[in-house]
């Protein structure tokens, strides 16, 4: 051990990330964790939020998590490209615990937009494990979401207007599936109901892309389940009109799901995390649809099956949805799922959390064991510094960040806490007045296409 002026010094060098093939400086503290001091103790209070949380052996150092958000970037052949990799890694680069790559396909048939990813080949891993390794190599945990989008597939991407891509332009309408043959409304396309096989070797793709993932260097799996795409569509009655052992009964219903588990838990090491998206209402009148009883007898059968995380969210499997949007308005599902007590399964809140009144709200009042986030990542990629801030709790920074952080100029600590958060407070008042408002196209909601030469309008799915 050397000494220069009273300082010992084990190096000269920083100490290389293990397990990256290229040299990134090893964090000294997982960015996005709570700050201690030279003895191990908490720098200042330091709030729920930022308390670690440990599943089956992987550490997560924070509970706000990134939401797998498509981005509608991808080459034909479902490559990932730079895009993924600037784009998921500055999430990762500004503290998110976890950081989720977006709903990917599992097979060509399954693609949402046509410039979606996909992992129904070995030659898609490599571009997925680039991005992965970028996400550990700042400290942080990756998933992929991976899904098939059923009746929802070949579509374009939002700013185009959600309408059918025709075939001569790289679309696929006459290959889209569903268990039953209606389409979500008359601008997507008319799926084929799915025969037995056809269903078997779905499930075979979720267990082959989940695989793969496992071999890009992913150690959590997720999969979507919610939102109207194939997973949810066998598991409402609103959309699955089924009479065979695919149909009819809940049990029939949630057997595509249940296979799905099964056939990932055999691909995949005993260790791997599995992350389930579900949709805890369709939001549609009384015996209709998908109801949170349908959720609450779930989610023990996810749990029994080998699903760790359970990310709540709501709707999208029917155009007659009525949606009650609002803050937090899909948290009291999670809390209803949380409330259940169930064993090893870990809870997640989603939709509409934009602050650290919020997040804090939901994780001290165990509404919720970690907060998903997806459009406030796209607006502040400094989100989790944001919510430290306004909860009072130091966290590290990047090291190679280090001069910008409160520890290197505190007085940015009291500054950024009070100003920086009015600001937000304003730009959020701003926002909420828009939503209440916008009858057109937007920048922050998603767009149905009315036809030709008509305007969109807001709609969440």
């Amino acid at each position: 051990m050397a000494s220069t002026n009273g300082s010992d010094y084990t190096d000269y060098r920083s100490v290389q990330e293990p397990g990256i093939p290229y040299f990134t400086p090893k964090q000294s503290t997982p960015v996005g964790a709570a700050l201690l001091d030279k003895n191990g103790s908490p720098e200042n209070a330091i709030s729920p939020v930022f308390r670690p949380l440990t599943i089956r052996g992987v550490t997560f150092c924070n509970r706000i998590f990134v939401s797998p958000m498509c981005m509608y970037s991808c080459s034909s052949d479902g490559m990932m490209t730079d895009f993924h990799l600037v784009n998921a890694g500055q999430f990762a680069l500004r503290g998110a615990a976890l950081v989720t790559l977006e709903a990917t396909a599992v097979l060509p048939s399954g693609l949402n937009s046509v410039q979606d990813a996909g992992l129904w080949s070995d030659a898609q891993i490599a571009p997925v494990k680039r991005v992965v390794d970028f996400i550990h190599s700042q400290s942080k945990h990756a998933a992929i979401q991976i899904q098939h989008a059923g009746r929802k597939a070949s579509i374009c991407p939002p700013w185009l207007g959600l309408r059918t891509v025709p075939e001569q332009y790289g679309g696929f309408p006459d290959r889209v599936l569903a268990p039953t043959a209606e389409s979500w409304n008359d601008n997507y396309p008319l799926p084929k109901e799915m025969t037995a096989n056809e269903i078997w070797e779905v499930i075979e793709a979720f267990g082959q892309a989940a695989k793969r993932a496992v071999e890009a260097g992913c150690r959590i799996v997720a999969v979507h389940g919610a939102h109207g795409y194939l997973i949810h569509s066998f598991a409402s009655p609103a959309s699955n009109k089924r009479t065979d052992e695919w149909g009819g009964s809940f049990e029939n219903r949630i057997k595509f799901a249940v296979e799905i588990i099964r056939k990932i838990r055999r691909n995949v090491p005993p260790e791997t995390l599995l992350f389930w998206k579900i949709s805890a209402v369709d939001w549609l009148p009384p015996g209709e649809g998908w109801e949170l009883e349908d959720t609450l007898r779930f989610a023990p059968i996810l749990a029994a099956e080998g699903v760790d995380m359970l990310d709540v969210s709501s709707g999208g499997t029917d155009r007659r949805q009525k949606v009650e949007m609002g803050p937090q308005y899909q948290v009291k599902f999670a809390k209803a799922v949380k409330d259940l007590g169930i064993p090893g399964l870990y809870v997640g809140a989603v939709g509409w959390i934009r602050d650290g009144a919020t997040v804090a709200d939901i994780i001290e009042n165990g509404k919720a064991d970690f907060c998903s986030v997806a459009r406030e990542f796209l607006r502040d990629p400094n989100f989790v510094h944001r919510v430290a801030m306004e909860v009072g709790t130091k966290i590290a920074w990047p090291d190679q960040y280090h001069r910008a952080s409160c520890e290197y100029f505190p007085c940015i600590w009291f500054i950024s806490r009070f100003s920086l958060a009015s600001r937000w407070r304003q730009l959020r008042r701003i926002d909420d007045q828009h939503f209440h408002r916008c009858q057109g196209s937007c920048p922050y909601h998603e767009r149905q296409y009315l036809g030709p030469g008509k305007a969109t309008i807001c709609d969440r799915y």
